[in-house]
């Protein structure tokens, strides 16, 4: 495998070579001069060249032109280097060409075919004589309403020619005075709604206090508006008014001027309480004194006896509450009745009435059965001669208490002995 990798390795890589130089390579792998007849394999423009080119290196630097662009070679076109001068390319045949209206023309004459063949069509094809004949008046209608307007055009496009313009009178709401009026009406509406406010005004009423407060309110600024009325009118002939010049800046305060040092604080004083004096005249310096204490004392008890509540939301004594006697009471009328109501509690008053009955004579009639039964065993037991229960019970007494009156008898053993 290597041998035959190696192989072809060299193989194209000699191919390359003879591609690169100009030498063709035969079928047996001889490489040899390419005839003169075969033509060099194009390559495109944007193709690597199989040698890369080696880069120009940069011209040296030099301080006389480091920060100035480089110049620009000589051209034909500019001996010094200058700007090229344009030459103008010739406007394409394309853009002269009436493409659009060709394609119009097309078209027209395409839609002309199909009318002339539809009609060579129509003429050969044979319709039935009544459909003919509709088709005929048609196309007459049609002639003719196309004639009506073409005639009505023609008068029409006549009579605007020969008519003279005639002004139409000017309107008379245009002479009115229609702005004054709706001023008019606006002043009168404005003064309609200030008038029903006033009337609304004068009827609403608000709650008593906040009425009262209102009503002070509305006092107080018609007394001040009263007063400055009043000292308008003395005062509108003091026309005099004073010219005071303003200091300017520079000269507010005078060159020599120096502020007066801050005074210094008073010297603090003790405060001394008079309470021992007012609180404890024996002299003994508690606070506060006894008696003093037990007076308090004193009066807080009476105030919790005595004093009424005064914190919201209600106003009570805090002594302890007495018990009271109830109120009397009070006798409470019947409600009302209707006349459906009676009739609904008497219905149900009748069925219970039934009912009532009903279990009464079922009770009954459950008892007279028992007495038939009873007199029927009666009469079945004296016929046979049984006992009746009564002497069963009694019998059955008898033999209890017998039974309980006799001892058990003792079990005896015996031991029998048998020897073989």
């Amino acid at each position: 495998r290597g041998g035959a990798r190696g192989g072809l390795g060299s193989r194209s890589s000699s191919g390359e070579l003879a591609a690169a130089g100009g030498m063709r390579e035969s079928a047996d792998g001889a490489v040899g001069p390419r005839p003169a007849s075969a033509a060099a394999p194009l390559r495109s423009g944007s193709a690597p060249s199989l040698r890369p080119s080696t880069p120009k290196p940069p011209p040296p630097f030099s301080f006389s032109k480091g920060g100035l662009p480089l110049e620009r070679p000589r051209t034909a076109s500019g001996a010094e280097g200058g700007a090229r001068t344009h030459v103008a390319r010739p406007v394409p045949a394309a853009v002269k060409e009436r493409r659009w209206q060709a394609m119009q023309e097309r078209e027209r004459q395409r839609k002309e075919r199909l009318r002339e063949q539809a009609r060579v069509l129509k003429g050969q094809s044979r319709l039935p004589p009544r459909m003919e004949e509709r088709a005929r008046e048609e196309e007459a209608k049609e002639r003719e309403a196309a004639a009506q307007r073409a005639a009505s055009a023609a008068e029409s496009e006549a009579a605007s020619a020969a008519a003279a313009f005639r002004m139409r009178p000017i309107p008379a709401e245009v002479r009115m005075p229609m702005w004054e009026q709706m001023q008019l009406e606006e002043a009168g509406r404005a003064e309609r709604i200030s008038r029903e406010a006033a009337r609304l005004a004068r009827r609403s009423k608000l709650p008593p206090r906040m009425q009262e407060e209102a009503e002070s309110r509305s006092r107080e600024r018609r007394a001040r508006e009263e007063r400055e009325r009043i000292k308008a009118d003395a005062e509108k002939d003091l026309t005099f008014t004073p010219m005071i010049r303003p200091l300017p800046a520079s000269t507010s305060k005078p060159a020599g001027f120096r502020p007066k040092p801050p005074k210094p604080p008073p010297p603090p004083q003790p405060f001394e309480l008079l309470t021992d004096a007012i609180k404890d005249p024996g002299g003994k310096g508690t606070l506060p004194a006894p008696a003093e204490k037990e007076r308090v004392l004193r009066d807080m008890a009476r105030d919790e006896l005595v004093l009424p509540e005064r914190r919201w939301p209600y106003l009570s004594t805090r002594a302890p509450v007495q018990p009271k006697a109830p109120p009397p009471a009070v006798a409470v009328p019947p409600p009302p009745t209707t006349t459906s109501t009676e009739l609904r509690r008497a219905a149900l008053e009748m069925d219970k009435l039934k009912r009532q009955i009903e279990e009464e004579r079922t009770a009954q009639a459950e008892a007279r059965r028992r007495e038939e039964a009873k007199e029927a065993t009666k009469k079945v037991a004296g016929a046979l001669d049984l006992p009746s229960a009564r002497d069963k019970a009694r019998r059955e007494r008898e033999e209890a208490a017998a039974r309980r009156r006799i001892p058990p008898l003792e079990p005896t053993h015996t031991h029998t002995h048998t020897h073989t």
